[in-house]
């Protein structure tokens, strides 16, 4: 493939044609498309950088990320972030707490504290401006290619394009963030390229193929678990709220919902810009390759009926993906309104729209589990141009994925090895 092969950068989403980039993009892979990569680029003014390889002026690769000049500007979208943020800390805090008396644990939190200190304000210092090979909003990174193309000598071609672009722009940090699947292919190259590998977190799905009907998908949880879903739909029901898909919400409806993540938004420590989440919503639901759909959970008050939550969910490839939800908690009370929107209307909109698999993504892993999820790594990959710099963080690094692996082994079922 290397002859006659070359790598083209391209500096804004809007530069890159739709339909030779969504070619190489999976069917189920929505947080990699060209539609919502457009619409979180012009909503919140990130700088996308793209790494096509063209054969004979078709591009055959590519491979999407963003450059972060300040790491404290959008969590989880840099590499500070991944390795010494407050939701990392608190994992690795866990880790550490395993096995160990009050005494040990408090000693190897303060140890833990220290390094980190001083780690991470020296990864500050030396790693930013960052290139970031992950989607915005979406936590999705890969190298993307044709199924004709020679996979390995593409990948190994866009990562030499990203090594020049950042000798180039003085760019001393490279990483790929929440990197899902098991693409050896990819991580062999990665590796042979220095990138020092992490675990991140663990990402769930819901197996909805199997079944029918809800009353299937009931029968996928033990019959404990099943009495609770039943007790907490009845619970909502009796509230007298009620789950509505929005066919067409006009621009009051998008402004209430807009208005009612920014709790969620909050919760998670990302920025509230609530004029943003606006236009982000609209692009989202006018752009039909992401399969956008609205739900609101409805009241009836005195003044009539209000928005109390909602969800917006994308589905491609047959997998649904509730991205974006937000309640108004003083409504709301202690119905359940979350797992009954989240998750018991969104199987009941899965079986029936033939999708099969729910793609809930990473935290809140407890609830998820519960109601029949399963597991699958999140790994992380980052590289610093400077070798005392990367030889500094290396044993950090390693100690860190040791120590998520130990935690979320657990959680997973299995040893993470």
């Amino acid at each position: 493939m290397s002859v006659g092969t070359e790598v083209v950068v391209v500096r804004s989403a809007s530069g890159v044609d739709r339909g030779e980039w969504d070619a190489l993009v999976p069917a189920p892979q929505v947080y990699l498309t060209h539609d919502w990569l457009c619409a979180v680029e012009d909503c919140f003014g990130f700088e996308l950088v793209f790494f096509l390889l063209r054969d004979g002026g078709r591009t055959v690769a590519g491979v999407q990320g963003l450059l972060v000049r300040d790491p404290d500007a959008f969590p989880y979208h840099d590499p500070t972030g991944a390795l010494f943020g407050d939701y990392e800390l608190d994992h690795l805090r866990q880790a550490l707490a395993r096995d160990r008396s009050e005494a040990e644990s408090a000693e190897a939190a303060a140890l833990l504290a220290a390094v980190v200190c001083a780690e991470a304000a020296h990864t500050r210092a030396a790693g930013y401006p960052a290139l970031v090979m992950t989607s915005p909003y979406g936590y999705a990174s890969g190298v993307l290619t044709l199924p004709s193309a020679d996979r390995r000598s593409a990948i190994g071609q866009l990562l030499g394009g990203i090594d020049a672009f950042c000798r180039t722009q003085g760019i001393p940090a490279q990483s790929f963030l929440w990197q899902s699947g098991t693409d050896e292919e990819l991580h062999r190259a990665l590796a042979g390229h220095g990138y020092l590998e992490f675990l991140s977190d663990l990402e769930y799905d819901l197996d909805v193929a199997p079944a029918s009907s809800f009353e299937d998908y009931l029968r996928t949880l033990d019959r404990k678990r099943r009495t609770v879903v039943r007790s907490e739909i009845r619970r909502f029901t009796a509230s007298g709220m009620r789950i509505e898909h929005a066919a067409a919400p006009g621009p009051a409806v998008i402004e209430r919902c807009a208005e009612l993540s920014e709790g969620q938004q909050k919760k998670y420590g990302l920025p509230v810009d609530r004029a943003a989440m606006e236009r982000l919503f609209t692009s989202l639901l006018d752009a039909k390759r992401l399969g956008a759909t609205l739900h609101l959970v409805l009241r009836e008050g005195a003044e009539g009926q209000d928005i109390a939550g909602f969800l917006l969910c994308l589905e491609a490839g047959g997998v649904l993906h509730p991205k974006f939800v937000g309640f108004d908690t003083a409504a709301i009370g202690a119905n359940y309104a979350y797992f009954n929107l989240a998750f018991y209307h969104l199987v009941e909109q899965a079986v029936a729209g033939g999708a099969r698999r729910i793609s809930y993504g990473m935290g809140s892993a407890d609830a998820k589990r519960l109601r029949g999820c399963r597991p699958a790594q999140v790994r992380g990959w980052i590289r610093f141009s400077s070798p005392a710099v990367h030889r500094r963080i290396e044993p950090y690094v390693t100690v860190f994925d040791c120590l998520k692996k130990q935690l979320l082994g657990s959680q997973d079922g299995r040893v993470l090895r």
